[in-house]
Parts: C-alpha cells; structure tokens; sequence
C-alpha cells in the first residue's frame, strides 16, 4: 500500500495535472483529503480551535494519481476499501447558498464530534455513514472544476460511494489521472441544505484496469445494485442521461429485446436523486438487486 497526503490536491479534473503518483495496476492506495473547506471553515468557539489556514480552495480533491496501463478507451475499476474520518466534521447553512435557501433565516457554522460511528445535533442522534462527494478522473477535452460533476465523474455527491462500493469510470487519457476528496461523514439524498457532514478523511483505495470497454458515464455497484450517475443543469436532464445510460449498459450485457428491456427498466429500477446543490445537477437510476443473477461490468 501506498499513501497520498493532502498537501498534494487539485482544484479541477484536467489532464494537464501532473501526476502526484504513479501506482501500478492492483495497487492499494491510501489517500488523505481536506473537507470541502480546505479545513479552514470554523464555528465560533469552535472545539478545534482557530483554522489553520483560511478557506483557500473549495473541494480540494487529492491527486491527481496516474494508474499504468490505463488508457484512453478503458475503465479505471475503483474499489473502495474503507473511509476513516478524522474527529470532527462541519456544517453550516445559510440564507444565500442551497436549495433550501428561502427558508435559512440566519447564517450558522457548527462542529460536530465524530465518536463511535455517531453525531449528535441538538439531541438527536445521527449514525454515520462516510461517503466520497468528489472523485473523477481527466476529463475527455478541457478542465472541469471540483464542484462541477460530469461524465469523468466528480462532484457526484453520490452517496453510495462508501465503503465495500465500486466504481467504475471512463478512461480519457493515458493514466487516467484519479483525484478525490470532499468526504461526507453522513449526507441525505439531494444534499439540500447545500452541504453534508464535511471531514477530512484517509480514503482506502483499490485501483485497476478494465481495457477496452467503457461506459459514457461513471457506473457504481454497491451491495448489488448497479447505478448509472449522470449530471445535467435540470433534474430532468439528468435523469434522461442516467436512464439512457442504464438502458445502454444492459443492451452490452442481456439478451433481450431493447423495447422489452425499457419495459423491465419501468419495473425494477428507480430513479433517484443524488444532488441538487452543484453547479450541474446529479441524478442516478439503480438496477434492483438480484435481477440478473451474473450480471458484471
């Protein structure tokens, strides 16, 4: 195993980044990220005290790694081992930013201890349930920013990307070029008061190569269910991408018609939605487990 330190971050997917490690295919990769603040967001009286830098980047994303032996036209297979959260995760809110904006009545920044799997927030218990909000590779043409989600995958804000998860992304260039960060220590569906439980976090990493085949869209399994994510600028659009998608994925893998196959969609998969604060939005379609019993990337 290998390890990455956060001092070695990006602020947009590219594949004019220069590669902050180079891993062989099957390697395991420890990786440790800043939150989505760079560690500098601060409550008053905060328990950790004064920050120890300002918020100088948001959703600084740890990479970018280079993976031998991937190259354009492949699938970087991405198998999350474990997530291992530092101590304390924050939040706030406020009347200016999120979908829930209109009716934040006051700004409010606040900690939270992390101890034995739980938060508290006056009074009531939260379990944790660590999930990954940024991780992509190089976009196929151009930049795409660390708060923006698209095909290479990104602010997905997804979160099923968790522990025991994989994901599969496309390769556009060579090494493929992985960066991620934005930990969420527990975020509801849609993300609606514009931010999760935010920490720094040691991501745990498997890394290797499916040459030769590809999907248009980051494509996740996590106990069983396969998702296709996909990010537009309305809700809409997004899901017509994921669906799209989905259907696409199992025209490559069962033998049935295609008409038959959007029936089946109409009956055993759920579109759902991932974010709705970002500046592309991100919707998901998941294929119930145990439909198709081998079913495989």
């Amino acid at each position: 195993m290998v390890y990455l330190s956060e001092d070695h971050f990006v602020t947009a997917h590219s594949s004019a980044n220069p590669a902050a490690l180079r891993v062989p295919q099957g390697e395991v990769v420890k990786v440790k990220t800043k939150d989505c603040y760079s560690n500098g967001l601060r409550a008053e009286n905060d328990p950790r005290g004064e920050a120890p830098c300002p918020v100088n980047a948001c959703n600084p994303a740890t990479g970018a790694i280079f993976v031998e032996g991937a190259h354009p036209g492949d699938t970087l297979r991405v198998e999350v081992l474990s997530i291992d959260l530092d101590d304390y995760g924050t939040m706030r809110v406020s009347p200016k930013f999120g979908f829930m904006k209109h009716k934040v009545t006051r700004p409010i920044t606040r900690a939270f201890r992390l101890k034995d799997g739980k938060a508290s927030l006056s009074g009531v218990e939260i379990p944790l349930e660590p999930m990954i909000g940024v991780i992509g590779v190089a976009p196929e043409t151009g930049e795409m920013d660390t708060e923006t989600p698209h095909q290479h995958g990104g602010n997905m804000d997804t979160r099923f990307i968790r522990a025991g998860s994989t994901l599969y992304l496309p390769v556009h260039h060579e090494g493929a070029l992985l960066s991620m960060g934005d930990v969420h220590a527990q975020m509801g569906d849609g993300e609606m008061g514009v931010c999760g439980l935010e920490c720094p976090a040691e991501i745990t990493v498997r890394l290797s190569v499916i040459p030769g085949r590809k999907e248009e869209c980051p494509v996740l399994l996590y106990d069983g269910v396969f998702y296709t994510i996909c990010s537009a600028e309305t809700l809409e659009q997004a899901g017509h991408l994921a669906a799209d998608n989905m259907l696409e994925f199992l025209k490559k893998r069962v033998d049935m018609d295609p008409d038959e196959l959007v029936m089946l969609m109409s009956l055993v998969c759920d579109l759902e939605v991932s974010q709705v604060v970002d500046p592309l939005l991100t919707a998901r379609v998941a294929l119930r487990k145990g439909i198709f019993k081998d079913l495989a990337f």
